[in-house]
């Protein structure tokens, strides 16, 4: 294995756990996915994220991007990409749910994204959602093991970060950045 290759791997698994440990697990483990706001940000988070590592161009917008991972998610989510993108747009703009029914309970989710009324609002099961994510993040993980380019391609847009700080640069107590970060011009 090349030292360029092991390096781009290495890359990917590093913004693999940055998704798992600062969106995943915080919505698994915690309160959080009791909260449908909070729940849809850190998924639409993770969505943009992997949506530019899959896009097909090196600069492709937030809503190109979040659009690609949603047909990657393939299903109802391909179809309904419109109105999820108003939805995150609304909550990540103001704050404020005006697109979508919500709901994490079980009860209801099989109407998830299916228009509830006249107006085109659809119903949001945040539950279903995190578990149609959680599959097509393991797919995406499996398919950057067998396909070299499509791994190469996405290394390409990541940059290590230089982690040139100590305990003693900040007196405070603050999470550090992530060892990667997304490169915006190459």
């Amino acid at each position: 294995m090349s030292d360029q290759y092991s390096n781009e791997c290495e890359k990917i698994r590093e913004y693999f756990n940055v998704i798992e440990q600062r969106i995943l697990d915080p919505i698994q483990k915690s309160e959080i996915s009791h909260y449908c706001t909070a729940t849809l940000l850190l998924l639409f988070a993770a969505i943009d994220g992997l949506g530019k590592l899959i896009h097909n161009k090196d600069k492709a917008g937030s809503n190109e991007r979040i659009r690609a991972f949603l047909d990657y998610m393939g299903g109802d989510y391909s179809i309904r990409k419109k109105e999820l993108l108003d939805l995150r747009n609304s909550l990540v703009h103001n704050a404020i749910n005006v697109a979508s029914f919500m709901s994490q309970t079980e009860k209801g989710s099989e109407y998830h994204l299916r228009t509830i009324n006249s107006v085109g609002i659809i119903y949001v099961n945040t539950t279903t959602l995190l578990r149609d994510f959680n599959r097509a993040f393991e797919r995406i993980r499996k398919e950057f093991e067998v396909d070299k380019a499509m791994l190469s391609r996405a290394a390409n847009r990541l940059e290590w970060r230089e982690d040139d700080y100590d305990d003693d640069t900040l007196n405070i107590l603050a999470t550090p950045p992530p060892p990667v970060q997304f490169v915006w011009a190459r």
